[in-house]
């Protein structure tokens, strides 16, 4: 097996999703060792990260359609972790599937991945068939795919290698406190890159969006200056209530007030609970998989599905009618079409939900006055 360091290019010309026309990986970590043919019709970029639980139960999926469709599938699960992590990993957890690393993440912010796990399939020529969620990727879209796109290119010629100069890999860095807080002077996130490492949770990103992660609303509801809205990595433990010493450490207050406009009511009244056996990842695992159409999710408490629910609705959630317990729970919601969000949270939890103008709560970060 080769372990050299690499950019993979795929040629997708008509490809739109990036600008320079490649897809750059920068390591193969192995080949696939299903795929029975040096050519194939179609190929699937499976975006996926060893913590990820959803991803694991995704690429194993895959693996079956794979071994199913050897000779003219061929299927690349790219992780943007450091290599020596999924390595190990995958010691302990073995795929048939090719498996190789993204250059410096480049492909995952090309393609705007920001749920995980998250799929593309591509033709001979690289155009983009489909997109979305692996699982929702089924047999009868394979089948038709394959009819439509009979063009064949060898494996060699769609994922063309170049050595690059050997990149050295620190190991992950392990914090010595409960909280840890550094600037990122020289990098900026498009979105919140949020991991789960060990016993911490690991934030990158602007402070706005960590904040409104920790206060689990939307961006939109919370206002901050430019200057001071700098780019951090935060290292939290576990069961830390983080806000507080985040605010302390770079002297902010916060203010909050009410403003009027467009929410999501949902009435408690009659709320019943899934318990923690519906959906079960394993431990040490990503809580959520959201995809196009749905967010499934294991043992999260109401507040933190409510708050994926919000950020794929982009509006502000209002309750009425009781509180929701604090403990952890299994939860499967539609999102897609109105209707049938509604329809699923009534049929499934008791909760009636309804757009309407009402109060929500907004947040103003400043520097504390001397």
């Amino acid at each position: 097996m080769n372990l050299s360091k690499f950019f993979i290019v795929l040629c997708c010309i008509s490809f739109p999703f990036f600008s320079s026309g490649q897809i750059r990986f920068s390591e193969t970590i192995q080949t696939s060792k299903t795929a029975t043919n040096t050519e194939a019709s179609l190929f699937f970029i499976d975006f996926w990260a060893t913590w990820c639980g959803p991803c694991v139960y995704a690429s194993e999926y895959l693996g079956v359609l794979q071994k199913q469709y050897p000779d003219r599938f061929y299927v690349v699960s790219l992780s943007e972790e450091n290599p020596e992590v999924v390595k190990r990993f995958l010691k302990k957890n073995p795929t048939d599937l090719a498996v190789a690393i993204d250059y410096k993440g480049e492909t995952f912010r090309a393609n705007n991945t920001r749920t995980l796990p998250y799929g593309l399939l591509l033709n001979a020529n690289g155009t983009v068939l489909w997109k979305g969620s692996p699982t929702d990727f089924k047999q009868a879209h394979l089948e038709r795919f394959l009819k439509q796109n009979t063009k064949q290119k060898d494996v060699s010629k769609v994922l063309k290698i170049q050595k690059v100069k050997e990149e050295v890999f620190k190991a992950d860095y392990i914090p010595s406190k409960t909280f840890e807080i550094k600037e990122l002077k020289h990098e900026t996130f498009e979105t919140l890159e949020s991991v789960s490492r060990g016993d911490y949770l690991v934030y990158k990103g602007d402070l706005k969006s960590i904040i409104a992660k920790e206060k689990r609303i939307l961006k939109s509801q919370i206002q901050i200056a430019p200057e001071l809205n700098k780019t951090y990595e935060v290292y939290i433990k576990k069961g830390s209530s983080s806000l507080f010493m985040i605010l302390e450490e770079l002297k902010l207050d916060l203010f909050h007030s009410e403003i009027q406009g467009e929410v999501l009511m949902l009435d408690l009244s009659n709320m019943t609970y899934w318990d923690t056996h519906q959906i079960d990842w394993g431990k040490n695992t990503a809580n959520y998989l959201v995809d196009d159409t749905q967010i499934q999710a294991d043992n999260v408490t109401f507040e933190d599905v409510m708050y994926q629910l919000a950020s794929v609705l982009n509006i502000p959630i209002v309750t009425s009618g009781g509180t929701a317990d604090q403990e952890v729970h299994d939860w499967q919601i539609h999102h897609r079409f109105y209707n049938l969000m509604q329809t699923d949270l009534e049929d499934t939890y008791g909760i009636v939900a309804r757009k309407e103008q009402g109060n929500y709560k907004t947040y103003t970060i400043r520097k504390k006055t001397p």
